[in-house]
């Protein structure tokens, strides 16, 4: 059996990663065409469908979503591996797995902080929503959105969400009260499709699912969608700041409720004595 090579492998990561061919290609110095290639190349080698061709750009097939996951998983053990020989001072990294949209909305504008108080310390940062293996993929940490309850591992809370409506601005005028909302094209996340019932059951009003929806795969794909007009979104106001600042986007009815889920910090028990967590936990306890 013929296994693909890693040229195809860290092309297909990239492309799954930035949700774009073109993006892909400006990060690997190669054209569009060789992106779409290679690509092509792999799905024929596995036999599936690794990507939807959008208008806008691509999106994973779940298969593709399972071997993005794993890919991007192993790319980042050979990278990590290959600094540690390369460079032994690459002991002194923190290695974790976050939530994406956390990661670009919430940790990335704060990574100067970190390194302006432990400018010794790297982070390498994976983005994933799956179960993470804390063995295999050598991690220190993770970062994940829920309830606060994963078996066998210490969890803490970093951000308590709240959540409000909010939609492009030319949507805004055609809702007015509750029922003009309930009425409207309301965006899904399809890992989390309860949370349109679960906000308005928190407000006390009835709502009934449609049978047809809008179902996106993330929050980032959720917030472009909302962006362009296309329906309403639950989101986190902290998350998207800038949208509301510039008007972007425009909150609705002035309604805001508290989550049934938040972000945590994930670990298990038997590594709280890691330098690179305490290092971390301290620096985020102070933002």
């Amino acid at each position: 059996m013929a296994y693909p090579s890693l040229n195809s492998l860290r092309t297909f990561e990239a492309a799954a990663r930035l949700l774009s061919f073109n993006k892909a290609a400006q990060e690997l110095c190669i054209s569009p065409s060789a992106v779409s290639h290679q690509v092509r190349q792999l799905e024929q080698q596995l036999n599936t469908k690794l990507f939807t061709r959008i208008e806008r750009g691509v999106t994973l097939t779940p298969i593709g979503e399972y071997y993005f996951s794993n890919v991007q998983q192993g790319i980042q053990i050979l990278l990590r591996a290959t600094d540690v020989v390369m460079d032994p001072k690459r002991s002194r990294t923190i290695k974790m797995s976050v939530v994406p949209f956390f990661a670009t909305r919430w940790l990335m504008p704060r990574l100067e902080s970190f390194q302006l108080r432990y400018p010794d310390w790297e982070l390498a940062i994976q983005t994933s929503t799956q179960k993470s293996d804390f063995e295999t993929e050598d991690l220190d940490l993770v970062i994940r959105r829920g309830k606060g309850s994963w078996p066998g591992l210490t969890s803490k809370l970093i951000l308590s969400e709240t959540l409000t409506p909010v939609c492009a601005p030319q949507l805004s005028t055609t809702i007015s009260n509750l029922t003009d909302l309930a009425a409207a094209p309301l965006l899904y996340n399809t890992q989390v499709p309860t949370e349109w019932g679960e906000f308005f059951s928190h407000l006390g009003e009835p709502f009934n699912a449609p049978t047809a929806r809008l179902e996106f795969q993330n929050s980032s794909q959720i917030l472009e969608a909302c962006s362009t007009g296309i329906g309403v979104a639950l989101m986190d106001p902290t998350l998207i700041q800038d949208e509301l600042k510039t008007n972007r986007l425009s909150q609705l009815l002035g309604l805001t409720v508290p989550s049934l889920r938040n972000y945590y910090l994930v670990y298990p028990d038997k590594q709280r004595e890691r330098k690179g967590l305490r290092v971390f936990l301290d620096w985020i306890e102070q933002n």
